[in-house]
């Protein structure tokens, strides 16, 4: 059994380099000791905690101990099955919240490129579950990301996209490929990863955009610079990258018209390059059918706008789409007509283009880049409940200063009333802690006033809803241990209790549930994945409070994932996903399933009015401006559209186009197309 003692010690290392102990229990094998394919199976887990040096050095050392352990595991394990069901055991496994090492993906060299349908095959008939086969998936594409040492993975990746295709899990490759495809399509500028990634990335987006825009919408601001980068190269492989490029992008403006702020820049990229005859040919193939199509014909029905998203902005979004849906802050917002500050306008703005403009989706640029938190950086993912605190509060600070200001020039005889702000009105509501001392039994008061609150999981619980979440909440906290309670009487620190009660509830209630905590470990914001039944009503301070919208998290880390808003008006629920509205259901919301779970919810209470939708006829002057000039761009750039269309459409020939045709562009053999 040395063999098994030796693999143990590699599996549960010291802070000495794990890599090097796994080497040398590796290298200690002798061919007596019987090396057999379930300690390879071990060896494969315990690379999924090696960590990756950052210094040039100690990297380059890194992977040559990689290639060593790769080549000893090449021969010593007999059937690669083992290692394959291995891998993909840890890759997929729920319960772990930990970062896997990419270090565990030098397996995949193992993997004969012929073979890799095959092991594909093998792995999708071990009956895994659609959940643990997302993980997987999702885990392969960061990956594909990380681990530019392994060649096969690029084909793994490829394969396990057509073998979930195969199997009709449409849902499971929509969703990944949501969340991974903008660093994906980056990577294309670079010439050692693009071999690897680019069939990725054209498969990914020729296949889905079929049905849903919205993944080729989110590349769309990365376009400028891949296409850029890749001319600018004149390889032949990024010339290949940039034709092919060019050739999916304009048959996807052609299968989703009707956005044409979006297309505008993209037009403008594209311009210098041209699309070849047959370049609606990357989407003459089977779509993934997961999702309805949406295009113009029948969206208009939905008379819900969309947001573009402007790269990894699907945090704000989705946040946006819960407020405006909140009729009773989107009215007050509206009928405001006091300059409060940049931030509140720009609101106002957003808002009154989204409840009477006839486009499928507005570009959000303007409330963008004076609501963005300090510490969001443009182009990044960031958690959509703390764009909602920092956007609350601000609008909050900035209408009481301006009031304050207002009421301090009456003076004392002359103030007026100090009015609640439009965020107390919808949202605000107070909070009593009392605290007890455990000895003199002595209680103090803190008033406190909420905007949202938190609610966290109770230990090794699961299957909770959103009620007993609260309940939890609300029950009393044994105060001890480095919790202890300073009482004043006492003037020391002793075990207590704490209460908290709610003494004011707001007219809409706002939850975050906390599926997220930081992991010592990896020193990352990792997903706890329990399932959380969503309470149509639920019972707070004796008021009935009704769910009338949900933030959804999409994903395993909150750094990645994607962000989706369900919202109800009146009886009917819609799906705002970015750029798409759909219609939705209730069982819409029943259906979610880690990794995918709600985040915010926001609940009406029930002896508060909903009120009806404002009407255009009573909104200020500015926002009258600001509704003709969208109707008369809309209306300029449907007219512009459709010229363009009648004019791409004429030229389409089978002839060689005019020498003019290109300038900057690549050249490519066979007919050309003037864009």
């Amino acid at each position: 059994m040395a063999v098994k003692q030796k693999v143990v010690e590699c599996v549960t290392p010291t802070n000495e380099a794990r890599l090097q102990l796994i080497l040398r229990a590796l290298q200690a094998i002798s061919p007596d000791d019987g090396f057999q394919d379930k300690f390879c199976a071990q060896i494969v887990k315990s690379l999924g905690t090696v960590p990756i040096p950052t210094d040039p050095l100690s990297y380059m050392k890194f992977i040559e101990d990689i290639k060593k352990v790769e080549n000893i595991l090449s021969k010593e394990c007999s059937d690669k099955r083992h290692i394959y069901k291995a891998l993909l055991d840890e890759i997929s496994n729920l319960d772990s919240h930990r970062q896997l090492s990419p270090a565990m993906s030098i397996v995949l060299q193992l993997i004969d490129v012929s073979t890799i349908p095959n092991a594909i095959k093998y792995i999708l008939n071990c009956n895994y579950p659609e959940q643990q086969l997302e993980k997987a998936f999702y885990t392969l594409c960061i990956w594909l990301r990380q681990c530019t040492w392994v060649d096969n993975l690029g084909p793994l990746v490829l394969a396990f996209m057509k073998g979930l295709e195969a199997e009709y899990h449409y849902d499971i490759l929509t969703e990944v490929t949501l969340v991974t495809i903008e660093p994906l399509f980056k990577l294309l500028m670079f010439p050692k990863i693009r071999k690897t990634v680019g069939p990725v990335v054209l498969y990914m987006l020729s296949r889905n955009q079929h049905n849903n825009p919205q993944i080729f919408h989110k590349v769309i601001p990365l376009t400028e610079t891949v296409c850029e980068k890749l001319d600018k190269e004149r390889s032949d492989s990024s010339l290949q990258c940039l034709k092919e490029i060019v050739n999916i992008f304009m048959s996807l403006m052609e299968t989703f018209p009707g956005y044409p702020d979006l297309y505008r820049s993209l037009n403008e990229v594209l311009q210098p390059f041209c699309a070849t005859i047959d370049y609606k040919k990357p989407l003459q193939f089977k779509p993934w059918s997961g999702y309805t199509p949406q295009t113009v014909d029948n969206m208009i029905p939905v008379e819900k706008v969309g947001l573009n998203n402007l790269g990894n902005t699907c945090y704000m979004n989705s946040v946006l789409q819960a407020l405006f849906m909140t009729k009773i802050f989107r009215n007050e917002v509206l009928r405001h007509n006091r300059d409060v500050s940049q931030l509140f306008s720009k609101l106002q703005a957003l808002f009154v283009l989204l409840q009477f403009s006839k486009r499928n989706s507005l570009s959000p640029n303007d409330i963008l880049h004076v609501s963005r938190p300090p510490g969001f950086s443009l182009g990044h993912q960031h958690d959509s409940s703390e764009f909602l605190g920092y956007l609350l509060d601000t609008l909050h600070e900035q209408e009481k200063n301006v009031t304050n200001t207002i009421e301090s020039c009456y003076g004392d005889e002359g103030a007026v009333a100090l009015l609640p702000t439009k965020v107390q009105q919808s949202f605000g509501g107070k909070t009593m802690t009392v605290s007890r001392c455990g000895e003199c039994t002595t209680t103090s008061e803190r008033v406190d006033h909420f905007r949202e609150l938190q609610l966290s999981f109770p230990n090794h619980s699961d299957n909770q809803s959103v009620q007993t979440l609260l309940d939890y909440y609300l029950q009393p906290e044994k105060l001890s241990g480095d919790n202890q309670y300073h009482c004043d009487i006492c003037n020391r620190l002793t075990d207590g209790e704490k209460v908290t009660k709610i003494v004011e509830a707001p007219a809409r209630l706002i939850f975050t549930l906390k599926h997220f905590r930081y992991d010592p470990t990896s020193h990352q914001r990792t997903k706890l994945l329990q399932t959380v039944v969503l309470d149509d009503r639920l019972t707070l301070d004796s008021h009935i409070y009704e769910l009338y919208a949900a933030v959804v998290h999409c994903g395993f880390s909150v750094d990645s994932g994607h962000y989706y808003t369900l919202a109800k008006d009146k009886s009917q629920w819609y799906k705002f996903n970015d750029s798409c509205v759909s219609k939705a259901t209730t069982e819409d919301l029943k259906r979610l399933k880690p990794p995918e779970t709600a985040y915010i919810l926001f609940y009406s209470r029930q002896d508060v009015d909903e009120p009806e939708n404002i009407s255009s006829t009573i909104l200020s002057n500015k926002l009258q401006i600001i509704l003709a000039k969208d109707q008369s761009e809309s209306e300029t750039e449907k007219r512009q559209q459709s010229n363009r269309s009648f004019n791409f459409k004429q030229n389409r020939n089978d002839e060689p186009p005019p020498p003019s045709c290109g300038g900057g562009g690549f050249s490519t053999s066979g007919n050309m197309l003037v864009c």
